[in-house]
């Protein structure tokens, strides 16, 4: 992913250039409305992916500031166990310096059935419009559900899960960080709901742990919050969710994570369904919450347009596999900051559109 400078890019023969990845994203680009993702922000896109494969089942979303002006997106791309994009990154890093990001990242993809166990799959997030060239990429693990329902006091996955994500990073956990990974499982459970992924951001300046629980009615997000001793206020919360009441049936709570607790800047991810389902953004239920979020000036008019428009179909592409690409509305997170004491309300809104890789028969059927 060019994130040290190791390695030349990958040569691809003609039949694998077919299916690489920059493939889809030239499709993708004629379709979507540049109010979203301009030229710049495609060469960008592509640049940070270049030479990277495509796997049928695998997945990859992107990441739309709804109130910034700039057309611009990070990407976050799924890296499926024996998949060919986990085959490149284990290459890679066999081939890069010793104890370099992508020596660390391809050994610890290499051994996850050993070292990670509780561990359903592995994803990358490239900070490609916030970051700079050589950026160290975020690395996120999503913890099978069988481990994660069954999380209660004490649960033994939070001090395996932070320390397998410091290992893939380099870090040494610093004191105070197990015991608040530890609280943070604990305070979810106790709230009735378990731990959906964990992640890290290795490139950006303040260090912290990624927490998503996995989905809840929006009725239980306070007394989770409460919980889990979030150190803002509930009234902009509160309000939120009754200004948006009925807009949305789920939500999942998205937590920063450092040695002192829960960090102050909390977000709330939006679903109109279970996460993994691709929902038109036009028809399925997401006009009238983009509508609010204009009214209360978290989304620009010319994006909520865009979004409405979204392209949702297939885009079938022939290489070595024969597949297609499936792209709908993910879910819309709503960020809530403590650090901003002038108001309560909510200070900024991203939208994730996704796109899942599936063979042609399956699109077909």
């Amino acid at each position: 992913m060019g994130t040290d400078g190791l390695e030349a890019p990958v040569v691809l023969s003609a039949e694998e250039a077919a299916s690489a990845f920059g493939a889809i994203l030239d499709a993708l680009a004629r379709v979507i409305s540049p109010a979203l993702i301009d030229g710049a922000g495609w060469l960008r896109l592509r640049e940070a992916v270049r030479g990277l494969p495509v796997d049928p089942g695998n997945g990859f979303g992107f990441e739309l500031r709804l109130g910034d002006p700039a057309a611009t997106t990070d990407l976050y791309l799924a890296v499926r166990r024996g998949s060919r994009l986990a085959e490149h990154h284990v290459r890679r890093g066999a081939r890069a310096a010793p104890g370099s990001a992508a020596a660390r990242f391809g050994a610890h993809l290499a051994t996850i059935d050993s070292g990670a166990p509780w561990a359903e799959d592995v994803g990358v997030e490239l900070d490609i419009a916030s970051g700079s060239p050589g950026t160290l990429p975020g690395l996120f693990v999503r913890i099978r559900s069988d481990v994660a329902d069954t999380a209660g006091a004490g649960h033994p996955g939070a001090r395996a899960v932070g320390d397998w994500l410091a290992g893939a990073a380099g870090w040494r956990l610093a004191g105070g960080e197990h015991g608040a990974l530890e609280r943070t499982f604990d305070g979810l459970a106790a709230a009735g709901v378990a731990v959906d992924c964990v992640g890290i951001m290795p490139g950006r300046a303040s260090r912290a742990f990624r927490i998503v629980s996995r989905t809840m009615e929006p009725a239980r997000a306070l007394p989770a919050l409460e919980r889990l001793r979030w150190p803002g206020t509930a009234g902009g919360v509160a309000a939120f969710l009754s200004a948006f009441e009925g807009s949305f049936p789920l939500l999942r709570l998205a937590l920063g994570v450092t040695a002192a607790g829960v960090a102050p800047r909390v977000g709330l991810e939006l679903f109109q369904g279970e996460p993994g389902t691709l929902r038109n953004p036009g028809v399925g239920g997401w006009r009238p919450c983009l509508a609010r979020l204009c009214a209360a000036g978290l989304c620009l008019p010319e994006k909520m347009a865009a979004l409405s428009a979204w392209p949702v179909r297939d885009f079938v592409f022939r290489g070595r596999d024969t597949f297609g690409v499936l792209t709908g509305l993910h879910h819309v997170k709503v960020t809530f900051d403590a650090n901003d004491r002038e108001t309560e309300a909510a200070v900024e809104a991203k939208a994730y559109p996704a796109a899942g890789y599936r063979t042609f028969d399956t699109i077909r059927s």
